[in-house]
């Protein structure tokens, strides 16, 4: 179904297009300061109108669901020291094969791999 782009989620999408990937909980916080006028049924009602279209997406990053607008195929590190999320190409990593792919008789369409470690910025303070 088709909806018109109302104020709310263009408000609702930038702010997560802004912050990368956010929690809906700070995302939720970052609206209402600027927007006090706009309730949390509101935003909620957003997220889930902006993911059906495919706008975007919950991930779940050191077990916390993040949201972050759909973008070409990436990865994701999280710093373990300062928590920062940086998308990575899949061609920065090891070949896992562009194409169907069996592991043990087992069909593999889709490869979903989270990366931890420390930031360049946290390796340098």
């Amino acid at each position: 179904m088709l909806r018109r782009n109302t104020n709310q989620r263009q408000i609702v999408y930038e702010a997560i297009e802004s912050a990368g990937h956010i929690a809906i909980e700070h995302l939720i916080e970052e609206i209402q300061k600027k927007y006090d006028n706009i309730s949390l049924a509101t935003i909620y009602r957003n997220i889930t109108f902006l993911t059906e279209e495919g706008k975007i997406k919950k991930v779940k990053l050191n077990n916390i669901d993040v949201l972050e607008t759909v973008k070409n195929k990436h990865y994701h590190f999280t710093c373990k020291k300062c928590g920062k999320i940086i998308d990575v190409c899949p061609n920065k990593l090891p070949n896992f094969g562009n194409h169907e792919m069996m592991i043990d008789n087992q069909k593999v369409d889709e490869i979903d791999i989270n990366l931890y470690g420390i930031c360049e910025d946290c390796q340098n303070n």
